[in-house]
């Protein structure tokens, strides 16, 4: 009789979502993005890009000229391109990181310029608004790497 009053109050208790045994759970640290690291066949092509094309601001590297090359991309984050002639690997949009502008039309002027080929998330040639209300596109650069630039505020 004692045995089936422990297994009652046992199941009463697991039944009434009563924790087993109190845990101590600690939060984790906070994250915050600090850069996006990409690889690059040709380093010089691929800063270019990043820098001529998007108008990213190059900034000093702790590598050996030719390893690699950093872009600020705000609020202190980089893109940090490392020097790798690999075979690249298949991109599609859901791979991609994003980057934010004031102005997602002269963005598009100056991809069109440019001849830079841009798309929304369906590959039609049509900025897109996002559920959030944010308009977006999606570009590649020179190694095939999705870059979606929209017009979020920051």
């Amino acid at each position: 009789m004692r045995t089936a009053l422990v297994i009652g109050l046992g199941l009463h208790l697991i039944a009434s979502g009563a924790p087993a045994r109190a845990q101590r759970i600690d939060p984790a640290p906070a994250l915050a993005l600090d850069h996006v690291g990409i690889q690059a066949a040709d380093l010089v092509r691929s800063a270019r890009f990043y820098g001529d094309v998007l108008g990213l601001k190059e900034a000093s590297t702790p590598f050996p000229i030719g390893a690699a090359r950093w872009f600020a991309l705000g609020g202190g984050r980089m893109l940090h391109i490392v020097a790798n002639v690999t075979v690249g690997a298949p991109h599609n949009r859901w791979d991609h990181f994003a980057l934010a502008c004031a102005d997602l039309d002269a963005m598009i002027a100056r991809l069109d310029a440019r001849h830079i080929p841009w798309a929304d998330m369906d590959g039609h040639r049509s900025a897109q608004r996002r559920p959030d209300n944010v308009r977006q596109i999606f570009v590649r650069d020179p190694d095939g790497y999705v870059i979606e630039i929209n017009d979020a505020k920051a």
